[in-house]
């Protein structure tokens, strides 16, 4: 009797011991790198879903961030006519976005302008702080971009992403994932991507449902366009898309209407297609990122058709793109991990930690494998700590592992064994009628051979 007690007593432990370390491992991951999910059978019921998760954090985030009321809604409050102006054609041109911003600003506790300024940060900052303020405050993130050549299944195509922002941004980041019930047949219904309190996904780093990747790069173009369409906007508007073709399609519709800058990379899972594209007030340049082909980019115009544009570079963006340019080509995942991973500039360094004069710090480091169709995040430096987050990307719908090559191999090889066979008949024949022409032929005798002569 008494060996019994003793064996449940020790399950029991047993069981209680595993219980407390499989919650503090679920602590840890948490606190390492949070996740939300939400849902909505309506555009403003997935961003209620949204706000209401993220009440009490956007709440902690106020309090360490005044930049909503001390910049944003004053400068709403001072120009009312240009802030409804955007509102309007905002809300006129991207109507379920606008929804979700409505839903997230309700369950937030914010009101409905306050989600929108929010969403008009980029824009609202650019017209009320000087142009080298705005600039440091917008020259945040860095993106390199590697496309192998067509037949190179050593190396992975991919797209790696610095998110920077200001320091206190730093405990307030983590994955969001929207489930848009209420989508339409052939529409994207998921999406996930990293995102910050009491804002829609987009204008970071994420993907969707079709495969469809992207990451985003701040710009300080020289003008604002009031009451034309926000950066955060068309961002969301994008990650929506439902193939590469698609959000090109999107930028190209959208650029006519932009109020500000952006530069944003475009890529798909396992597809070897990848472009860049930098916004500006009324147009869009887009390139391709060709087979064989490295990219890097950070808050600057660098598009050839964008040289002569008017813009503000910070300090930080010129010393990072200098320091990037120093360092190997990045054909590999782990050498561009080790560009944003750099701090070799103690000063301005690529990897960023808020220390003055350099005002934002890199909250998190993205990977996205196109080929492996995976997606890796860092919390900490890449160099140095390991990822926190390693998440599947869906497939483009219709996809086929085989590429085009090796599904033409075997009916090529056919086709080349049959000229082949072809081609050696013919000469045979060729050899044949040529000799006979000539009356060459060895005597033969014909002779039976049981006959006697």
């Amino acid at each position: 009797m008494l060996f019994f007690i003793v064996f449940f007593e020790m399950r029991f432990v047993s069981l209680f011991v595993c219980v407390v370390f499989a919650g503090v491992a679920l602590a840890v991951t948490n606190t390492t790198m949070p996740s939300f999910y939400a849902s909505g059978t309506s555009a403003h019921d997935l961003g209620f879903s949204i706000g209401v998760q993220q009440r009490e954090l956007f709440a902690e985030l106020r309090r360490k961030d005044d930049s909503l009321d001390t910049v944003l809604m004053k400068w709403a409050r001072e120009n009312p006519e240009g802030f409804k102006s955007f509102k309007d054609f905002n809300k006129e041109k991207f109507p379920s976005i606008y929804d979700e911003v409505v839903g997230i600003s309700e369950g937030a506790n914010l009101t409905e302008d306050e989600g929108i300024a929010l969403m008009l940060r980029p824009e609202i900052e650019a017209l009320a702080l000087p142009p080298s303020v705005a600039a440091a405050r917008d020259g945040h993130c860095f993106d390199i971009l590697y496309n192998p050549k067509r037949l190179d299944k050593k190396k992975h195509a991919f797209m790696a992403h610095n998110e920077d922002w200001t320091p206190v941004y730093k405990d307030f980041g983590f994955v969001l994932h929207e489930n848009m019930a209420f989508a339409k047949p052939g529409e994207v219904q998921h999406i996930t991507a990293f995102s910050y309190p009491a804002s829609p996904v987009g204008f970071t780093f994420g993907y969707n449902d079709h495969g469809v990747c992207t990451s985003c790069n701040g710009l300080q173009p020289g003008e604002v366009r009031i009451g034309k369409l926000g950066r955060y906007f068309i961002n969301r508007y994008l990650l929506s898309a439902t193939s590469v073709d698609d959000a090109l399609d999107r930028l190209r519709r959208v650029a006519p209407d932009s109020a500000f800058g952006f530069a944003m990379s475009i890529g798909s899972s396992r597809g070897r297609r990848m472009y860049h594209a930098e916004m500006s007030p009324g147009g869009v340049d887009i390139i391709e990122i060709a087979p064989g082909m490295s990219y890097l980019h950070s808050n600057a115009y660098t598009h050839e058709a964008n040289k002569g544009i008017n813009q503000t570079i910070s300090n930080s963006t010129h010393h990072r793109l200098d320091r990037a340019a120093e360092m190997d080509e990045p054909v590999t995942g782990e050498l561009a991990l080790k560009i944003l991973g750099d701090e070799t500039v103690p000063v301005y360094p690529i990897y960023r930690y808020g220390i003055p004069p350099d005002e934002l710090a890199t909250i998190s480091t993205s990977l996205i494998d196109l080929d492996k169709a995976t997606i890796t995040i860092y919390g900490g430096n890449p160099t140095r700590q390991p990822p926190v987050v390693v998440m599947p990307i869906p497939e483009p719908p219709g996809y086929d592992d085989v590429t085009i090559q090796e599904k033409l191999f075997v009916p090529l090889v056919g086709v080349a064994v049959v000229l082949f066979i072809v081609s050696i008949v013919f000469i045979g024949c060729c050899i044949h009628k040529s000799v006979k022409k000539s009356g060459f032929y060895l005597p033969v005798d014909e002779t039976p051979i049981n006959s006697y002569r």
